[in-house]
């Protein structure tokens, strides 16, 4: 059976990147068989992602962002994303690997270094990739500031940290009114 994901870039980095969200919302929902399924099956994940052959090498920093950041959240060990990274240095460097083999066998150098082997990259999935990349951030950023209705603890601190309304902001707050009519005045905007 083929590879439905054989030449697609795109796919492979969008898995990784559905992993982390999975694990994000499994810990939110506490559904934590699915942290513990992932925990499990990283380096296959890993793998499908950013293939020993050399054929994912361009979503290797896509992997990296992501292992980190499931560090950091403390969903992988520490010890697990160093090896993981261990084995991306490999395979990032995949193409340096080829050209060498190439100069070695006598070849200048100078042919297609590009592209190793059985790896071809043309225009349209080069768009496809800028625009999926450029959909996904956008999504990250999208939740990067919701805080959901329910959680209500930074609320509370903030309401807690503000004083009450005395005399002394009232007069204040007359005081910055007076100046912006003025400068309204002086500036022409206020008749």
């Amino acid at each position: 059976m083929a590879d439905p994901f054989e030449n697609n870039m795109n796919c492979r980095a969008n898995i990784i990147y559905f992993v982390e969200h999975l694990c994000d919302m499994a810990t939110k929902e506490n559904h934590l068989e699915f942290v513990r399924m992932i925990q499990r099956d990283i380096l296959r994940i890993v793998d499908a992602v950013a293939p020993a052959d050399g054929s994912g090498a361009a979503n290797v920093k896509h992997v990296r962002r992501v292992l980190n950041g499931l560090q950091s959240k403390e969903i992988l060990a520490t010890e697990t994303v160093s090896e993981i990274d261990a084995c991306l240095r490999e395979r990032e460097s995949y193409p340096a690997h080829f050209l060498d083999l190439e100069m070695a066998e006598g070849d200048s150098g100078l042919g297609d270094i590009t592209k190793p082997e059985g790896i071809s990259v043309d225009k349209r999935q080069i768009e496809q990739r800028i625009e999926e990349d450029r959909e996904r951030n956008k999504r990250l950023r999208e939740n990067m500031w919701a805080v959901p209705p329910s959680d209500m603890k930074e609320f509370e601190m903030m309401w807690e940290d503000v004083s009450d309304i005395g005399e002394d902001d009232y007069l204040q707050a007359a005081e910055e009114a007076e100046e912006r009519r003025r400068a309204g005045e002086a500036s022409g905007l206020v008749d």
